[in-house]
């Protein structure tokens, strides 16, 4: 035994019996139908599963990851799975695809995922009986902690495999799935490996948690029995200080005891959670999932103190302006495509980078990391984050900043990496643990491809600024190749190329053509601006065109 390498994951309940598991075929026959995958209705067929090897081509490839089982996730289990046609999908395809709904899965949905603070009382009510409900019913799905190696050889021998399965709710599930995906490779003898994560620190990211969204959107509409049911998001952009008192409230996600950090509430009085870092002993062993410690903890203002005095974190909700600098970045990624990268989209929006640079830098945490360190307790410790039912709504906005960035700037697929991307991030690789498979390929796609919309994402940002604040400025750009907006002044240059909603200049005088509002300009390597010595490769700063108009002493902007 101590010769395996720890794994666990979730399989459906149809798949987890001898024939199954020694055939390693998950292959189930939907209700109402006579053959695998439904194939005698034409939904599916049963397939081969080909998972890619994960070997020296892939450049952050190092040996021990070939001892975590989640890079030949699920293949360890099954060699063959249901391959839907058309619109149909799950692990029986007796489900329809994302975005689609009716009889024969083809009525095309389109939910609109709203701010939870503009939901009215009863929807916000809704949102929390859901996840309520959820924590009590039991999942199609269930979980083992056994090594796959062991199953395998159980099965094999004839033995019975169910005893290495647990039974668990639909919400535990999500919270498996994401400390599965999230944890340590965990070695013999008590031996971890950090730097993997099959959702976090790498250009997956944003794709990961698509699919995870779109899977437990749909589990809480099935269990509400509400296929209108949208996922709601929560804006952290609103209120810095604190989450808001009409969402963080007794009646809906909780109000924190200021003395044990326990949460108290309408729903939260008696939660429960699994697989906090405390339980699996600092992750140098798998999770139990029926090792449960009672109540849901957040930071205190004290914790929140601490952490700012003694960690030197920023112990405030990111803004609409750090939001806004991430948008301006049309580089998705960069190597080595990990939480080292700077000056590109991903690593920005997942909160590795600056958001006053562009750049990486040691303890800097901004956007989608540093929300999760302010609201702390089980939401500060990334495998267990998803124990809080703010987790989906705190990634519902994520997801949303992620949606505007591909409608900005139209991108598909091809900008992520094919081999240079950490171990489950690659364009091809499959999305762990999420059953049945999905590539981050797939889920590299507008929003309107799944069946929902954001409210509000694609409305215009008017920056109004007076003319008199221009000489009382003085910042400047240091960062690569993005836009920004320009000012034309009298005469023919443009004098000023402004940061919006951060108010930054820097001084260009170039001149204007055909009357266009287009600046140019070059920043060199060692050139020190604003006190900030640039340390990447030539810069350009090239500026939109937009209109200006001047009313009252005042330049109004209405940017794409």
């Amino acid at each position: 035994m101590d010769q395996l390498t720890l794994g666990f994951s979730q399989f459906p309940r149809d798949c987890i019996d001898l024939d199954s598991l020694r055939d390693k075929i998950c292959c189930p026959v939907p209700k109402g139908f006579t053959t695998r995958c439904g194939c005698d209705g034409d939904r599916g067929k049963c397939q081969e599963l080909t998972i890619r090897d994960w070997t020296f081509k892939y450049s952050h490839y190092r040996p021990f990851q070939m001892e975590d089982e989640r890079h030949n996730w699920p293949r360890a289990i099954y060699h063959k799975v249901c391959k839907c046609n058309a619109n149909y999908a799950g692990y029986d395809c007796s489900k329809c695809a994302f975005g689609y709904y009716g009889k024969n899965c083809t009525q095309k949905k389109n939910l609109i995922r709203r701010n939870f603070l503009n939901l009215t009382a009863e929807e916000k009510d809704r949102y929390m009986r859901y996840v309520n409900m959820s924590k009590h019913y039991v999942s199609d799905f269930m979980i083992t902690s056994t090594p796959y190696e062991e199953i395998n050889k159980t099965v094999m021998e004839g033995g019975d495999p169910k005893s290495f399965f647990y039974n668990v709710t639909n919400y535990d599930l999500f919270t498996w799935m994401h400390y599965y995906a999230a944890s340590d490779t965990i070695l013999p003898h008590d031996i971890t490996e950090s730097d993997i994560d099959f959702a976090h620190d790498g250009q997956g990211f944003p794709s990961w948690h698509r699919l995870y969204l779109l899977a437990w959107e749909r589990t809480l509409q099935e269990v509400g029995n509400d296929e209108e049911f949208a996922l709601p998001f929560w804006d952290w952009t609103g209120n810095p200080n604190q989450c808001d008192p009409t969402i963080c409230s007794e009646e809906l996600l909780g109000v924190t005891n200021q003395t044990t950090g326990i949460l108290r509430g309408k729903y939260l009085d008696n939660w429960y959670v699994l697989c906090t870092s405390e339980q699996t002993f600092d992750l140098t062993e798998p999770c139990e999932p029926d090792d449960r410690r009672a109540g849901l903890k957040r930071n205190t203002d004290d914790e929140k103190e601490k952490k700012e005095k003694e960690q030197g974190y920023t112990m405030t909700f990111p803004t609409k302006t750090d939001v806004n600098f991430a948008l301006r970045f049309e580089t998705f990624d960069l190597p080595p495509h990990n939480k080292e990268s700077s000056c590109n989209f991903r690593n920005i929006l997942e909160g590795y980078v600056s958001t006053k640079t562009g750049f990486r830098l040691p303890n800097v945490h901004g956007l989608h990391n540093r929300v999760h360190i302010v609201v702390g307790g089980e939401m500060g410790d990334v495998p267990s984050a998803s124990n809080d039912p703010i987790f989906a709504l705190h990634h519902a906005f994520v997801d949303r900043i992620y949606e505007k960035w591909l409608r900005k700037f139209n991108k598909d697929a091809n900008v992520l990496s094919t081999y240079d991307a950490p171990i489950g991030h690659n364009r091809d690789d499959v999305i762990v643990p999420l059953f049945p498979v999905y590539t981050h390929q797939q889920m590299f796609k507008k929003s309107f491809d799944f069946g929902y919309d954001y409210q509000d994402v694609d409305e215009k940002v008017l920056a109004v600024v007076t003319k008199r604040a221009f000489a009382a400025i003085v910042t400047c750009i240091v960062c690569v190749a993005f836009a920004d907006f320009v000012v034309k002044t009298t005469g023919p240059v443009v004098s000023f190329v402004i940061h919006l909603e951060r108010l930054e200049m820097a001084v260009l005088d170039c001149p204007v053509t055909n009357g266009q509002f287009l600046a140019l300009s070059s920043v060199s390597i060692g050139t020190t601006l604003c006190g900030e010595t640039f340390r990447g490769r030539t810069t350009y700063l090239v500026s939109q065109t937009v209109p200006v108009s001047a009313d009252s002493g005042k330049l109004a902007f209405n940017p794409e």
